[in-house]
């Protein structure tokens, strides 16, 4: 449980200011006229105005001035915050939300006083883990091996996961057979005439866990005429990092991906995650006082763009789905917010004339995963949840699309609590079905 004690910065030191600090001018761009309210998550669940956007904001101003110590319910309070950023689309006065909140958990974790383990945790999780592809793999391996034998039956049986977790174990999703977690080929060529050259950034989570969307999208660019280089040096985007307030390591994972990926030598970097993408597009911001790297930083995020985006612009080559249905769409918060990408995911679908799009009441409210909230912020993240799936019902479409792994681990978890019989895929998994069963695919080199 949080405290709501004073926790006193060392030496006085006010946590929200100095490097990495809350920017004093976003902040006095808000008007305090209360759009974002109405738009906000948590304020909806909550009814606390202290849990919207704009009680935040006041809070970390307070903080800022020195009007105010970051106690126990600072951190509670922003804790809770989703970093969904749907107040971004609300504000009429152009309020940089996420950059605001993602600098006060920074802030935060000067003070914060985590225990030891939990510090050695995030450690292992932000900087070892997950910018570590052989070690992600060998954990979806263990994953899997727990999920098919009598070893998870053995472990539970014992009492050996920790209450909290036992209750979050039915979320996990089925991990992958290992040869589903391979990396991608270097490079492959364009099915026919080559029209375009992309990078494809693979992702973390995405790669381990949700390999066949990769597999989807690389098909699916290269029948559309696009050469796809998977650059072998690549890593985790730093998104995690960042929204849990560990700056420094999403910058080193940063740097780490601009070694690896010269934008120059590319017409667009790709990739079929929008965590992800909403990240790299953030990449200029994130370095902008990196002399060495800001320029490389801002060129990058320019080309980032979701793999939905690219098929768009570049008129997605048209098949019919072998199974006809109503496919509904759940819009990702940072696909959507973010990165204002709204009709380019419909236009995937569209190119396959036989799927009707049924429509989805708030499909661009969060559904409650948001990175790791669910598993820090579980009781929240549930009443979204709830929310969510009662419009999915009401949809009536028995697919669900969306282009996050975490809504796709939300929903379909929301999906199998409720004992409904729903698919929920990337909208690539659904081009990738037409494409093949046309026969697109015959005679390329594909992966």
């Amino acid at each position: 449980m949080t405290t709501r004690s004073a926790v006193s910065p060392a030496q006085g030191a006010n946590p929200f200011l100095g490097p990495d600090g809350v920017d004093r001018e976003i902040i006095q761009r808000c008007i305090h006229c209360g759009f974002c309210t109405t738009s906000c998550p948590t304020f909806a669940v909550l009814g606390n105005e202290m849990d919207s956007p704009r009680g935040r904001i006041y809070l970390m101003r307070l903080v800022v001035d020195g009007e105010m110590e970051v106690t126990g319910e600072v951190i509670q309070h922003l804790d809770r915050c989703l970093d969904c950023r749907a107040c971004e689309t609300a504000c009429p006065s152009g309020v940089s939300y996420g950059k605001l909140i993602e600098t006060a958990r920074a802030g935060l974790e000067k003070v914060r006083g985590r225990p030891l383990g939990e510090r050695a945790l995030r450690r292992i999780l932000f900087r070892w883990l997950l910018p570590n592809r052989p070690l992600l793999v060998l954990a979806a391996a263990i994953t899997r091996l727990y999920q098919k034998t009598m070893l998870g039956s053995i472990v539970r049986g014992l009492g050996l996961i920790p209450a909290r977790l036992a209750r979050l174990e039915p979320m996990m999703p089925e991990a992958p057979e290992v040869s589903a977690m391979m990396p991608l080929p270097p490079e492959v060529p364009a099915a026919g005439e080559e029209k375009y050259r992309v990078a494809f950034f693979g992702g973390c989570l995405q790669s381990a866990l949700f390999g066949e969307v990769n597999r989807a999208a690389v098909r699916t660019l290269a029948v559309n005429g696009v050469r796809v280089v998977f650059p072998r040096e690549q890593t985790c985007c730093g998104a995690l990092q960042a929204h849990a307030g560990d700056r420094e390591t999403a910058r080193i994972l940063a740097r780490r991906n601009l070694d690896a990926i010269d934008a120059a030598e590319y017409d667009a970097i790709v990739l079929a995650v929008s965590g992800c993408g909403a990240m790299l597009h953030d990449y200029a911001d994130l370095l902008a006082d990196d002399p060495a790297y800001a320029g490389r930083a801002r060129r990058f995020s320019e080309k980032a763009v979701d793999v939905t985006v690219f098929l768009s612009r570049i008129g997605v080559r048209k098949a019919p789905h072998p199974e006809p249905r109503r496919v509904a769409y759940h819009h990702p918060c940072h696909l959507y917010h973010a990165l204002k990408v709204r009709e380019e995911p419909l236009d995937v679908l569209r190119a396959m004339e036989n799927i009707e799009i049924a429509p989805l009441r708030e499909s661009d409210w969060c559904c409650g995963s948001a990175g790791s909230y669910n598993l820090t912020q579980t009781d929240i993240s549930m009443k979204l949840l709830d929310r969510k799936m009662d419009h999915v019902r009401d949809a009536g479409a028995p697919v669900l699309c969306t282009g996050n792994p975490g809504c796709q681990i939300q929903i379909g978890f929301g999906a199998r609590e409720r004992g409904m019989d729903l698919r929920v895929v990337h909208p690539l998994i659904l081009l990738d079905e037409a494409y093949r069963a046309e026969g697109i695919y015959e005679g390329a080199a594909l992966p």
